[in-house]
């Protein structure tokens, strides 16, 4: 009889707190219904459009901007992918201030905000319940040294020629001109045709690069194979130079087409600690024919 009595006792207690807890849920709903809910303005982006100089010596404005950083009045209001519509509970007259962001060596975990674009400032009205749209502009950082610039289009296949890999590749890159060709009127490309010959070349002329970050390789590619990218070592940028080492940084995957990449060179410029480098490029055929071609190839610091 205990145990019944305190069963008995302990579902009595039970009904009164569910009671008591479904009566505040009751009156917080109430309450609340009756504050005022603030009405948010909403800022809207689709895109971030990149000017290059007139004058050729930025190269191309093929750029893959997917990102927005958001700073209000100084104040940050967060990271969003574009297009986006989003809401800020702000109103009257705001400095907004964007900052481009990419996806750093193409993966979708590393968003970063890319160091060689400038930002976009604009003191903007928001009005609650309405939509601003803001159609940013940048442009290159005044603080931004091309080491090199690669558009394929006059004389260019000297700066991709076998090197310090000469003795495995089985062929080297070509001036490519058709229907393939995205951007102007030639781009470069390597074509293997039989299964398991290898693609290994690097840029004819060897670069200095500091010693900090960030260093990064920007290019537009299509590929069917994967092809790697990285970095050769040599102790000086003559042709007697001293080969020290190479560094594969990534290897890229097929693509359906045209595509950019921002290849963050930084960690294996650091580790290798050399006075000069190269770019260094490779693909080995799997499926004739197996293909990688590459243009508006920037070397930047």
């Amino acid at each position: 009889m205990k145990y019944q009595s305190f069963s008995i006792k302990y579902q009595v207690s039970g009904i009164k707190f569910l009671f008591l807890l479904l009566a505040t849920c009751y009156l917080f709903l109430f309450v609340s219904c009756h504050k005022e809910v603030p009405i948010p303005a909403y800022i809207h982006i689709d895109n971030i459009n990149l000017t290059v100089n007139p004058n050729g010596t930025q190269g191309s404005n093929t750029q893959k901007i997917v990102d927005s950083w958001i700073d209000l009045d100084g104040t940050s209001i967060g990271a969003f992918e574009m297009p986006f519509t989003i809401p800020a509970l702000y109103s009257g007259q705001h400095t907004i201030t964007i900052f481009p962001g990419i996806k750093d060596n193409g993966m979708n975990e590393t968003r970063v905000e890319y160091p060689f674009y400038s930002t976009y400032t604009q003191t903007v009205i928001l009005t609650q319940g309405n939509i601003l749209k803001i159609n940013p502009t940048v442009t290159y950082a005044a603080s931004t040294n091309f080491s090199f610039i690669q558009d394929f289009e006059s004389g260019s296949g000297k700066y991709w020629l076998n090197d310090t890999s000469k003795s495995i590749s089985d062929t080297s890159m070509q001036i490519v001109t058709g229907s393939v060709v995205a951007y102007g009127n030639q781009c470069g490309g390597v074509v293997l045709k039989t299964v398991n010959s290898i693609y290994a070349g690097s840029t004819y002329a060897k670069y200095h690069l500091q010693s900090t970050p960030p260093i990064y390789l920007e290019m537009d590619y299509n590929c069917n194979t994967p092809f790697s990218v990285g970095v050769n070592a040599y102790d000086g940028t003559t042709a007697t130079s001293t080969y020290l080492g190479q560094q594969i940084v990534m290897t890229l995957r097929p693509t359906t087409g045209w595509n950019k990449i921002y290849v963050n060179l930084s960690s294996a410029v650091i580790g290798l600690n050399s006075a000069a480098y190269s770019i260094y490029f490779t693909m080995q055929c799997i499926n004739p024919p197996s293909y990688f071609y590459l243009d508006n190839v920037k070397l930047i610091y």
